[in-house]
């Protein structure tokens, strides 16, 4: 009997602790996050191109342009939706960007913005590109696709990221692998051939890996993990946990205008901008590269920062809301 009471009295104990607790920790929750999805159809896709200087206007000819032509990516939005590039870059680079896109994707409209055209410089440029193409997004009902000079999509990529988002209000954001630049160019792929199958890029992929992946192995005793990947060798592919990916497909609202105006650099795109969308549930990321793969060409001269006794580390410093993506495992199949 009196074991039966002493029971009881501990359940009633734990369950008002259960009750308190949930009560508390959801109260807490709701003050720190909300929903400011924007659910409406979106009836446009703007293409968001920063570039210039001839180097990076050639990557993004050479490059970026055909992946995203593939017929499972702007050719396969357009049929729903009208796609517009939007590119901002310098004076001097207008008349080559006009004539090489009539050349080239001739079917597509494009606005050409040049730095002139800005006049508030207590910023960053990107970011007053970014600032000004949010706004345009914003007033035209448009989802953004944020395609820089130096990126390559798989195709299907573009597509699966605007049926993702589009009626969701919710921004997208890709783990991508950095590629050797010089690796890449040697090995003379051809970029039709890679994008048309994940499996083909990912396999590209991991055979041009750029210094900073490479030493993003986890099982490493010296690595570069703390820069914010770290990787693992699996059967089909490599395992990634990615402390920092970056939006690439967005639903803009005015709190993202907001947010970019009231700061100075562009650069906090992938370190701070997915802290607002997770506070306001509009971030999904996408772990598989089955649905969305996209690589970064980078040059070599790009260096690698390598710390030691950070074997088996997946942590970087990044601030705290921006935590949960060390929850997230990213598996990019190359078989």
């Amino acid at each position: 009997m009196i074991k039966r009471i002493k029971n009881s009295l501990i359940y009633r104990y734990r369950y008002k602790y259960t009750v308190i607790t949930i009560f508390f920790w959801n109260f807490i929750t709701k003050i720190f996050i909300s929903n400011k999805r924007d659910r409406t159809l979106r009836k446009s896709l703007y293409v968001w191109v920063p570039v210039w200087g001839e180097q990076h206007i050639d990557l993004f000819f050479k490059f970026t342009l055909p992946s995203l032509l593939e017929a499972n990516n702007l050719p396969l939005v357009s049929i729903n939706k009208e796609v517009q590039f939007y590119f901002y870059t310098k004076d001097a680079d207008v008349d080559v960007i006009e004539t090489r896109m009539k050349m080239l994707a001739p079917s597509y409209n494009f606005t050409i913005v040049a730095e002139s055209f800005f006049d508030d410089m207590a910023r960053d440029m990107m970011s007053n590109y970014l600032i000004h193409m949010l706004d345009c997004c914003i007033k035209n009902n448009a989802l953004l696709l944020i395609a820089q000079p130096d990126l390559i999509f798989s195709n299907g990529t573009v597509n699966n990221l605007v049926k993702l988002s589009d009626g969701k209000g919710v921004s997208i954001a890709v783990a991508h692998p950095r590629v050797s630049f010089e690796s890449f160019m040697s090995k003379k792929i051809d970029i039709k051939n890679i994008s048309e199958n994940s499996l083909d890029m990912v396999k590209a992929a991991l055979t041009s890996q750029h210094n900073t992946l490479i030493h993003a192995d986890e099982t490493s005793d010296i690595n570069s993990t703390l820069m914010g990947i770290s990787t693992k060798k699996m059967s089909n592919g490599l395992a990634v946990i990615h402390n920092l990916p970056a939006p690439y497909l967005c639903s803009p609202i005015k709190d993202d205008l907001v947010f970019f105006k009231r700061r100075c650099e562009f650069n906090i795109v992938d370190k701070h901008w997915p802290n607002l969308l997770f506070r306001q549930s509009r971030l999904k990321i996408i772990g598989s590269s089955d649905l969305a793969f996209i690589m970064e060409l980078t040059f070599d001269s790009v260096k690698t920062r390598l710390n030691s006794g950070l074997k088996f580390n997946d942590k970087n410093n990044s601030s705290d809301f921006l935590k949960f993506t060390n929850t997230f495992i990213t598996h990019w199949r190359n078989k």
